[in-house]
């Protein structure tokens, strides 16, 4: 009917904490080869797409504002990557990201929203790319890219680009928060070379298979962030908000999540992981402070 909107697709794209992060000395071209338990948040951005001539991204949300001056971030260059991949470069949409992620927060949004991109063009433009392809795609876009790509708990490997999914793995209740700092990724990793610390002994020989909670945060606490010692140094805020998260009292398991600045503390409950949230909001109100699910296998 005339005046009727195009009808459009959307996509979800959910903040990425990383349970466990090893990291191993630089590579000869300056990649730190890692290894990380992943899993995804219920809370993210999302992404919208409708037919038009030619490609073009509007923002909108709470940190929008801070992409504005961007016009080459991680969504455009996977619709740029998937494009070329098919062969047509004339393809195009009308893309609209809600922006609910801060940006360098250790959540992965960038990341997660070129995954959400590549899934949603892939519909729209029915290119039939399988999920397999789309994170092969996504590869040279980002490192994070091909694990959002998948979006559900997993073992990566390399520099991202291994990826190994997980057989069972529960929902685990949680909260991430935000100390309200940006951090930047490659200062991270180069406060951890110059800070000449050892890096963790402590890695997952296996793929984990956790079939109940118990088994989750057993394996999640055996190993570390190691990247959460360089951050702490350059960020003072991030060793705040973890020793606001250890000193609630039902909390199983508190870390930094990627580089920082964000943390995420895990429960046994979710009527515990409110209680903690409505606390804490109280304390910090300048925090954000998000009561999330982690990770189930669909």
């Amino acid at each position: 009917m005339s005046g009727e909107p195009a009808p459009g697709l959307s996509a979800f794209a959910p903040a990425k904490i990383n349970l466990t992060l090893r990291v191993e000395a630089p590579r000869a071209d300056g990649y730190h080869p890692l290894q990380s338990l992943v899993v995804f948040a219920d809370w993210g951005d999302t992404l919208t797409a409708t037919p038009a001539a030619e490609l073009t991204l509007g923002l909108e949300g709470p940190f929008a504002d801070a992409l504005a001056a961007d016009t080459h971030n991680l969504v455009l260059k996977a619709a740029w990557a998937l494009r070329a991949a098919a062969g047509t470069p004339g393809l195009g949409a009308r893309l609209t990201l809600d922006k609910q992620i801060p940006l360098a927060s250790g959540l992965g949004g960038g990341s997660a929203d070129a995954a959400a991109a590549l899934r949603l063009l892939n519909d729209l433009w029915e290119l039939d790319f399988s999920t397999r392809q789309l994170a092969e795609i996504g590869s040279v876009v980002g490192a994070d890219v091909p694990a959002c790509v998948w979006s559900r708990p997993l073992l990566m490997e390399g520099i991202g680009e291994r990826i190994r999914l997980l057989a069972a793995w529960p929902e685990l209740d949680a909260l991430i928060v935000n100390p309200g700092k940006a951090l930047s990724t490659p200062d991270v990793f180069r406060a951890l070379d110059t800070l000449g610390r050892q890096r963790s002994a402590v890695g997952l020989e296996r793929v984990p298979v956790a079939g109940d909670r118990a088994s989750a945060l057993g394996v999640a606490a055996a190993a570390f962030n190691d990247l959460e010692e360089p951050a702490i140094s350059l960020e003072p805020a991030i060793g705040t908000v973890l020793a606001s998260l250890n000193r609630l009292g039902p909390v199983r398991l508190t870390r930094m999540t990627g580089s920082g600045a964000s943390c995420f503390a895990l429960f046994d409950s979710a009527a515990e992981a409110s209680a903690a949230a409505s606390g804490l909001a109280e304390s910090h109100p300048g925090w954000l402070i998000r009561q999330v699910k982690l990770g189930g296998v669909a």
